[in-house]
């Protein structure tokens, strides 16, 4: 196992078709929804995804990728367990965990010992009227719409949603939060974010938002703790994923 701090990112494309290695590490969970796709190209992605996702981990911590069984933590919200933060079970780790796909692309993000949030998102025209409405703040709207119309203001848009995506998701709350009281700064390389989690301020902790690469086909951001947290590590993309006998590794299937 690593002992180092900080935070180590990856990500990577998986493949348009099927393969039966990257189906075969899927645990229970991820079999059933990638049963429910109905685009074979869409199932391929989410399955590649998972599978990349399972052996970077596993390579990571020195141990097969069927050793990898993940969990949840409890929403700081509401205190469900079934949308809370992920959670690496086992191995027994100090690495926290996030991860983020969009079509083929796929990001993964390790911080040790601390909560991380991370978010990536293939570039695409969005609905903006709908998306701005419901999740942009009264400074993120003016910000958008003094883009010029088109992909200056599409992206724009984006920018302002994988911030907000990833900051829910390394806060624990999901989407279920109200994005347009999160005001992430997309005008900044970087911004930093109270956080108020009960009445008093002892309780408020400050989170920094960041863009990260993503390559030319997409955007990303990272969200963690501000102060001290250890470096950004980013990684070549798809470094250190196992390419074992998959034949072998699904024989071990069961525990995942």
């Amino acid at each position: 196992m690593q002992t180092h701090g900080g935070v180590r990112l990856w990500r990577g494309r998986a493949p348009d078709t099927a393969d039966a290695g990257d189906v075969a590490l899927l645990d229970e969970l991820e079999q059933r929804r990638f049963e429910k796709y109905r685009d074979p190209v869409t199932a391929a992605h989410y399955a590649g995804a998972r599978a990349a996702i399972r052996r970077t981990v596993a390579r990571w911590h020195g141990v097969r990728p069927t050793e990898v069984v993940w969990g949840r933590g409890r929403c700081p919200g509401c205190g469900s367990d079934r949308h809370g933060p992920p959670l690496i079970r086992a191995p027994r780790t100090d690495w926290r965990v996030n991860s983020s796909r969009s079509g083929a692309w796929w990001m993964l993000a390790l911080s040790h010992s601390v909560p991380v949030g991370v978010d990536i998102e293939h570039r695409r025209p969005l609905a903006v009227p709908a998306v701005v409405r419901r999740c942009l703040g009264a400074e993120e709207r003016a910000y958008v719409a003094a883009e010029p119309e088109g992909r200056a203001r599409d992206e724009a848009l984006m920018r302002c949603w994988v911030r907000k995506e990833a900051v829910a998701k390394g806060w624990g709350v999901g989407l279920g939060t109200d994005l347009a009281r999160l005001a992430v700064r997309p005008d900044r390389p970087g911004a930093v974010l109270e956080r108020t989690r009960a009445q008093g301020a002892a309780a408020r902790e400050l989170w920094v938002v960041e863009d990260v690469p993503a390559g030319a086909d997409c955007l990303a951001a990272l969200a963690r703790p501000a102060g001290p947290s250890g470096p950004l590590v980013v990684q070549p993309p798809e470094a250190g994923v196992w390419r074992g006998d998959d034949a072998a590794v699904a024989e071990g299937l069961g525990a995942g």
